[in-house]
C-alpha cells in the first residue's frame, strides 16, 4: 500500500469527506441517475421520469451506505435545462447526499450551476467538469455559482501517456482555480477500453504524490464497452468485471469512483467496503488510522 509523502488533502461536500491517505477515509462512490437510456427516464428532454423508481434507487444507495459505511454521491445526468431542474429538485428533496452536475453540453452545465446557486445548494454540489478546453465564459459562470468542488480532468487527447496527463493537469488545475474551485477532485481520465487504459490507473498514485488532491476516475463505461466481455460472458457474470475494475483503483490509492449506473450499487458497495477494510488494515502498520467511526473496517469487524 502507498503512504504518500505529500500531505493529502481532505475536502468536504455536504456531509461527505473525500481524500486523505489510503485507509483514512472510505472510498466515495458516485452513482449515475437519470442517465440517457435509463429505463425510468420517460422523456430526457422534459425531465419526465418514474418518481417511485427514482426514490427506490435513492433509498437503495442510502441503505447500502448505512450497511457498509461507504459514502456516496449522485451523478445527476441532465440533457436539458428543464430536465436538470426537475432532477435536482427531486434528489435534493429525497436525499442529503452530494449531487454532481453532469452534462455533455456546457450550456446545460452552466444552467445547472446557476440553478443550485438559486436553490442554495452549492455547498452540496460538485461540478463535472473542468478540463483543458473549457471556455472562460464557463469558468466565470462556475465561479459565480459559488460551487467549490469540481472534477478536474487529466485528459490529454493528443498524449495519453503519464507525462501527457501530468502536463495537461497543471493547466486544468490553473483553470479550476480561476473558476473559484478550492476543492478539486482529480480524474485520471481512463479511456473506455483501449490498450493504454492502464495509464490512468498508474496515474492515480503519481498524481496523489505530486498534488495531494483526492484522485479517482470514472469506471462506469469500461466494462460496458468491452466487446470481448459482451461476446463471451452472459450479463450476470459481468458483475465480477465491474467490481474488479473498481476495486483495483482503490488499491492504487483512488479516493473516489464514478462507478456508473446507480443500479449497480448492490454489488459495488459491498466489494468496495471489503477492499476499504483491507486497505485500512494494511495501513495500520504504517501508523495510518481511520478518521471516521463510520469507516467500513468498523462495520466489518463490529
Amino acid at each position: 500500500m502507498y503512504k504518500f509523502n505529500t500531505p493529502q488533502h481532505v475536502y468536504q461536500v455536504g456531509k461527505v469527506k473525500i481524500g486523505g491517505q489510503p485507509g483514512e477515509l472510505p472510498t466515495v462512490l458516485i452513482g449515475s441517475i437519470f442517465w440517457l437510456g435509463q429505463k425510468m427516464v420517460q422523456d430526457a428532454n422534459k425531465g419526465i421520469f418514474d418518481a417511485k423508481e427514482a426514490e427506490n434507487i435513492i433509498n437503495k444507495m442510502q441503505t447500502l451506505s448505512d450497511i457498509t459505511g461507504v459514502p456516496f454521491a449522485f451523478d445527476i445526468v441532465g440533457t436539458t435545462e428543464e430536465a436538470f431542474g426537475k432532477y435536482i429538485d427531486f434528489v435534493s428533496k429525497h436525499s442529503d447526499a452530494p449531487m454532481m452536475l453532469d452534462a455533455m453540453s456546457p450550456r446545460t452545465r452552466m444552467a445547472a450551476a446557476d440553478m443550485v446557486k438559486k436553490m442554495g445548494l452549492q455547498d452540496n454540489c460538485l461540478y463535472n467538469s473542468v478540463y483543458k478546453g473549457v471556455t472562460d465564459v464557463e469558468l466565470a459562470k462556475l465561479k459565480e455559482s459559488g460551487i467549490k468542488m469540481s472534477i478536474v480532468l487529466a485528459d490529454n487527447p493528443k498524449d495519453n501517456s503519464l507525462e501527457g496527463k501530468m502536463k495537461v493537469l497543471e493547466e486544468a488545475l490553473a483553470m479550476a482555480d480561476k473558476a473559484g474551485i478550492t476543492k478539486p477532485l482529480i480524474d485520471t481520465a481512463i479511456p473506455a477500453f483501449a490498450p493504454d487504459m492502464g495509464t490512468a490507473v498508474r496515474a492515480i498514485p503519481k498524481i496523489k504524490e505530486k498534488f495531494g488532491h483526492p484522485t479517482g476516475l470514472g469506471t462506469g463505461n469500461v466494462v460496458t464497452t468491452m466487446g470481448w466481455v459482451k461476446a463471451n460472458f452472459a450479463k450476470e457474470f459481468r458483475k465480477g468485471c465491474v467490481t474488479a475494475t473498481n476495486t483495483i483503483m482503490q488499491v492504487m490509492g483512488a479516493n473516489w469512483l464514478m462507478f456508473g449506473p446507480a443500479e449497480q450499487a448492490d454489488w459495488v458497495f459491498p466489494a468496495v467496503a471489503i477492499v476499504d477494510t483491507y486497505v485500512s488494515s494494511a495501513m495500520s502498520e504504517l501508523d495510518i488510522r481511520p478518521l471516521e467511526e463510520s469507516h467500513p473496517i468498523f462495520k466489518v469487524f463490529l
